[in-house]
C-alpha cells in the first residue's frame, strides 16, 4: 500500500490539505515525522529510515537522490520508492496542484508494490 513521506522542500501544508481532503491517504511530512528527527539529515539515512516504515518518499530533490538511487541499485540495497517532482512541473509553491496529483496518483497505483520503485510525478488535469 502507497504511504507517502513529503522530504523537507516540501511544505507541511501539502499534508494537511491532502488528509483533509482524503483521510484514507496515508502522508506524512519529514517535519512532523517521528518529531522531526529526520529533518536536515542525510540521504541515506532518510531513505533507510523510509524503508523501513514501508513510505515512499516524495521529493523535488533531482540533484543528489537520483545518484544515491543509481548506487544502492548497485550494491543491491532496496528503497520504498521514491516519487520526484521538478519545480517546472509543479512549482512547490502550487500547494493545491501537488495535493491534486498526489490524490490522483494514490487513486490509480496505491495497491502497487512500491519497492524500488521511482516515478516522476506529472501534473493532473483534475
Amino acid at each position: 500500500m502507497l504511504s507517502f513521506l513529503l522530504d523537507e522542500q516540501i511544505s507541511p501544508l501539502v499534508a494537511e490539505q491532502l488528509t483533509h481532503k482524503r483521510p484514507d491517504i496515508s502522508i506524512l511530512s519529514v517535519q512532523t515525522w517521528q518529531q522531526g528527527i529526520f529533518r536536515a539529515t542525510s540521504d541515506e539515512v532518510l531513505l533507510t529510515a523510509a524503508r523501513e516504515a514501508a513510505l515512499t518518499l516524495v521529493t523535488y530533490d533531482l540533484r543528489t537522490i537520483p545518484p544515491l538511487l543509481r548506487q544502492w541499485g548497485d550494491l543491491g540495497l532496496s528503497h520504498a520508492g521514491v516519487i520526484f517532482i521538478d519545480h517546472r512541473s509543479i512549482p512547490s509553491n502550487q500547494f493545491g496542484a501537488l495535493v491534486k496529483t498526489l490524490i490522483w496518483l494514490w487513486d490509480a497505483e496505491h495497491q502497487l508494490l512500491w519497492l524500488n520503485r521511482i516515478v516522476f510525478l506529472q501534473p493532473q488535469a483534475l
